[in-house]
This record gives structure tokens, sequence and C-alpha cells, in this order.
């Protein structure tokens, strides 16, 4: 009986085949090559697709906001000086969840509302000030008394990295205005879910960098003057970003 004649082919393999038919592998052995090959040849479009010129811009942008000295940085020093690095770090874990918490909160349209709503911010701005000013005073008071008795009196670094953050109604206000800016219609939800985590990554690290380093300052054979002049600075910044935060327009 003579055989089907293949279709002529490039490949050192389909000419084998071609050569002899006996040797062609079976139906369900290409079939399966060939649903391998697609199956992973989408999941590298997706890669591709989910790390673009947009995610890399707004990863660029979310490095520059958070790098921008503020309420974040002021705390996480005060909090290095008081508690040390770990202490530091704790604080970053709560303002890490606060900013995640607006993020979320800009997706669900929540965060939204409140940008429009000119009392809703307006309060928010008021209690956030409040706090970093009843932070900053707390920090004169800090220099001279222990870890515990801080805790007691201005809250744990977590706590008050946590409050910080939620309060800060320009936290808000960036993942309102920038992150829709790199979100178009049709994305998949994983790529906001990776978009959010590089800046949480980077915000950890860059404040954990500062925590430890203050921390190992703090530590020197003059570091004892030096912590108790730098918590008062900071005390000083903290209010004066309160100050400044209550009396800023939008």
């Amino acid at each position: 009986m003579d055989s089907v004649p293949y279709p002529a082919v490039s490949s050192c393999r389909a000419r084998a085949i071609q050569a002899s038919p006996d040797s062609a592998p079976p139906t369900w052995v290409a079939n399966r090559s060939a649903r391998t090959r697609r199956r992973y040849g989408a999941y590298r479009l997706r890669a591709v697709d989910l790390v673009d010129a947009r995610f890399i811009a707004f990863a660029a942008i979310g490095a520059l906001f958070i790098v921008t000295p503020g309420p974040d940085t002021a705390l996480t020093i005060r909090n290095a000086l008081i508690y040390g690095a770990r202490g530091a770090a704790r604080s970053t874990l709560g303002i890490a969840l606060g900013s995640a918490a607006w993020a979320i909160a800009s997706v669900a349209g929540v965060a939204i509302v409140l940008e429009a709503s000119l009392v809703a911010f307006t309060a928010l701005k008021l209690a956030g000030a409040a706090y970093l000013v009843y932070i900053g005073l707390r920090s004169f008071r800090a220099a001279t008394t222990t870890p515990q008795t801080a805790r007691l009196r201005g809250g744990g670094p977590f706590t008050q990295g946590l409050l910080s953050n939620l309060l800060n109604p320009k936290a808000a206000v960036f993942f309102v205005t920038v992150l829709p800016q790199f979100v178009v219609a049709g994305d998949e939800p994983v790529r906001f879910a990776l978009m959010l985590a590089v800046y949480e990554a980077l915000l950890v690290l860059w404040l954990d960098l500062y925590g430890v380093v203050v921390a190992r300052a703090g530590r020197t054979r003059v570091g004892v003057r030096i912590r108790v002049a730098l918590q008062r600075l900071t005390g000083i910044v903290l209010v004066a970003l309160g100050l400044r935060l209550a009396i800023e327009r939008r």
C-alpha cells in the first residue's frame, strides 16, 4: 500500500519522519506538544504585557514619591531613634499597610469620593495634621523616657505608621491621580496587584534603609547627645509638617 506523502517541511526531524513514516510520533504526543507550546507561549506573552513601559513609568514615579521626604520619613527616623531598627521596621510595615489600603480604596472608589468631597477631605486632613503634631510633641519628651513609656503614651511604632499614613490625604490623592494614568480598561487584576507589590516593596526597602542608618548612628559614642538632638529635631519637623498640612489647600 502506498503511503500518503508528508508535506515538505524544513526541520531535520520532519525530514526524517518524511523519509520513514513509521518513525513519526503518535498523534497524542504531537497534540500535547502543540498545547504545551501554546500554553507557555501565552505565559511569556502575558509577562511581557504586564511589565511594559507604563508599568516601568509608574514604578519610577512611585520611587520619586517615596524618596521625597515627608511625614513617613520623619516618623521612621523618629522611631529608629527611640525604638531602634526593629521599631523603625514595624513603623514601616504600618506605613506600607496604610498605603496599600489607600491603593485598594482608590480602585474601590472610596478615595475618589474622599478627594471629591471637600468636607471629608478637610476632616481627614485636619485629623492627620493633629496626629502629626501630637507625635511631634511626644518626640520632645521621648528623649528622656524609655521606649516602653513612649509606647504607652504615643502608641507603638506599627500603630503610628499605620495612622500616620491613613490620616494623610496626600496618600489618597497620589493613588487617585497617579495610578489611573497607568491603568487602562481591560487590564487584568494581576497587573494592578503587581504594580502595588512593586510600590510597597520600594517603600519598605527605602524606609528600612533609613531606619537602619539612623539606628546605627544612635549607637555611637557620641550617639546619646546626637540621638536626643535628632529626636527633638524630628519632633520639630513632624509638628511643622502637621501645621503645613492643616493650612495647606488641595
